[in-house]
């Protein structure tokens, strides 16, 4: 046989393993369960912990608030799981597995619609491209710490994985047991486009019986002489107020159609609760006591932190402080990197004796911004308290204790944190568009607001 012959035929078969690879690939990601999976910020496992997903290659903006802040501009605390497709930015995920076993972990994005199902209408292979699934192999090992642990990093879009659409995307994270998939970690992205522009303003509220307690919201959509369908019926905006999705407001209908600005600026259509801003504990040190922190003891199964005693806010003054609006950052000043880090179970304490019809949670960034139910607070009879715990990393945490009413799944502020209309909130705003049934769930637009920075 000729060697250009050969040549042309092992090229042949390459590029046909390659196929069939992609192919693989390509179909394993179309056979996953949906059923099995929570389309929302969920952790399958007790034993993956500290589930981080932020931004690296933040604007200069956000890095400027972040050092306001006293928060590294590296950290990836303080930022929303918001990417620009074809940007620069890239999604970062970090967990730790505290089990010791070796899984054999993988990642996939699914293309979801406005309200977080299933986008029906495109293939995977129509919104990745290269591969449509990632190893997890960034990993490092703890070091000098009581609770053992791996800690995992996934980054993208990389050289495996590219997103070709905008939208809502599932973050899916799980183990491959010889064919057996387990779910371990959902988290919940963006990627977004700026095809329009949207202008927001965050002002005290004008209706009179919400005066002291809500923000009202307006804003207005420059459609920079874009060609969209019909966009005064294809247009919706969600409005999230620090990464709740619980309380998130959902706008179809603009006030005011003037062609190519659309105005949402109806005088009290649009407020919600200011509440207040968010407590602190600091665990960085777990050998002394630091912000937050009443006492710790070193017992036969663990590091216990007991925070303190604390009480409601709803009838108190309001109290302005800096916060990292309800996100929270893993470090320790007792050893000189961050792989040793320890865990500890930190015991929330909250001095509440009026009748409860309800249920009242831990909520922040330390909850998945979930109201879990490990974060339900239990009234303790011989303590006169009501309490839970969280097994957490050293490091600087913010969170607030969020109430239930019995019947609903809206949580509010009002009772153990109260409602101030000069309270700081981030405010992100999202534009989508789908101009047809038959197309997808874009992001045309994205920004966000403060209201009443203490910072400028």
């Amino acid at each position: 046989m000729r060697i250009p012959q050969l040549k042309r035929r092992l090229f042949v078969m390459a590029a046909c393993v390659v196929v069939i690879y992609f192919s693989c690939h390509v179909t394993k990601a179309q056979t996953f369960d949906f059923s099995k999976i929570i389309f929302n910020n969920h952790t399958y496992h007790e034993d993956i912990a500290s589930v981080k997903v932020g931004v690296r290659g933040i604007a200069e903006d956000e890095i400027e608030m972040a050092k306001a802040r006293s928060i590294g501009a590296d950290k990836l605390a303080f930022f929303p799981p918001v990417i620009h497709l074809n940007g620069g930015n890239k999604i970062v995920l970090t967990f730790d597995d505290l089990s010791g076993d070796m899984k054999y972990m993988r990642y996939t994005l699914i293309h979801c619609t406005y309200d977080w199902n299933p986008t029906t209408t495109l293939n995977v292979n129509e919104y990745l491209s290269r591969f449509t699934e990632g190893d997890v192999i960034n990993y490092t090992h703890s070091r000098n710490t009581l609770q053992a642990y791996v800690s995992f990093e996934i980054s993208f879009p990389n050289e495996n994985i590219e997103i070709s659409k905008s939208g809502n995307y599932l973050l899916y994270v799980y183990e491959d047991d010889g064919g057996k998939i387990i779910p371990l970690i959902t988290r919940r992205i963006m990627v977004v486009e700026n095809v329009v522009t949207i202008t927001p303003n965050i002002q005290q509220s004008t209706n009179i019986n919400e005066r002291f307690t809500h923000q009202e919201i307006t804003f207005q959509i420059d459609l920079n002489n874009q060609r969209l369908l019909n966009p005064t019926n294809t247009l919706k905006v969600l409005v999230m107020q620090n990464e709740r999705y619980d309380n998130a407001l959902l706008i179809t209908t603009p006030y005011i159609n003037q062609g190519n600005v659309l105005m949402y600026n109806q005088r009290g259509s649009i407020t919600m609760e200011g509440g207040n801003e968010f407590r602190i504990f600091n665990t960085k040190s777990l050998r002394s006591n630091m912000e937050g922190v009443e006492r710790i003891a070193y017992l036969s199964d663990n590091t216990h932190v007991y925070l303190y005693l604390e009480g409601d806010r709803q009838y108190k003054a309001y109290a302005s402080y800096i916060d990292i609006n309800g996100y929270y950052f893993n470090e320790t000043i007792d050893f000189s990197t961050v792989d040793e880090a320890d865990y500890a179970r930190v015991h929330f304490r909250l001095q509440y004796d009026k009748p409860v019809s309800g249920s009242i949670y831990v909520f922040g960034e330390l909850t998945n911004w979930q109201l879990m139910e490990e974060a339900k607070l239990k009234y303790m009879d011989m303590a006169h308290s009501w309490q839970t715990d969280l097994y957490v990393k050293s490091g600087y945490y913010n969170y607030m204790y969020l109430f239930v009413p019995e019947g609903s799944n809206i949580a509010t502020s009002d009772l153990i944190e109260g409602n101030h209309w000069e309270t700081e909130n981030r405010y992100t705003f999202f534009v989508y568009y789908k101009p047809d049934p038959s197309s997808y769930d874009r992001i045309i637009a994205y920004t966000t607001k403060y209201a009443f920075p203490k910072i400028k």
